[in-house]
């Protein structure tokens, strides 16, 4: 998905520079942490817990400055259940990240439909479209990483292809 479309729908301002400081305050501290936190099982995916079992999770970055920043990577070590610091993700990580797919499908929705003219019209297609989710997609996502494990260690780290 866009940085632009992402910086619409949590609402960082048109010129901020997502840097060190502003990621972890106003993305990690507000909007992960609150996320991590949920605790209902059922409801909208904007309310509910999104994984049954936190122990199982772990937490991974792609190689954006404000994400490998030594601020960040403390941070992230200090407050999530399990995480992994930038030497330990593989160099392919988007071919075991779930998320990846996650936003690739939240993009072709937004494809789907009429382009959106204004930012609120953005926000509630994106608000629309990640509601529509189903919680079985989302396990999917989680349930097939074990193959694509194994399909990356086979591949010699190379990309997954489609």
């Amino acid at each position: 998905m866009s940085f632009r479309a992402i910086s619409k729908l949590y609402s960082i301002p048109p010129k901020q520079t997502v840097n060190t400081a502003y990621y972890i305050d106003e993305i990690l501290a507000k909007s992960c942490l609150d996320t991590l936190r949920r605790t209902k099982n059922n409801g909208s995916v904007l309310e509910m817990k999104m994984v049954p079992n936190m122990s199982k999770v772990v937490f991974m970055q792609d190689g954006a400055p404000a994400h490998t920043a030594k601020m960040t990577q403390g941070w992230c070590k200090e407050n999530l259940p399990s995480y992994w610091e930038k030497s330990q993700c593989p160099g392919n990580s988007p071919d075991l990240n779930p998320i990846e797919n996650l936003w690739g499908y939240l993009q072709e929705e937004l494809n789907k439909r009429e382009p959106a003219k204004t930012i609120s019209d953005l926000k509630m297609q994106l608000k629309s479209a990640w509601e529509a989710l189903q919680s079985s997609f989302l396990q999917a996502l989680v349930d097939g990483m074990p193959e694509r494990v194994k399909t990356c260690i086979e591949l010699d780290g190379k990309y997954i292809s489609k």
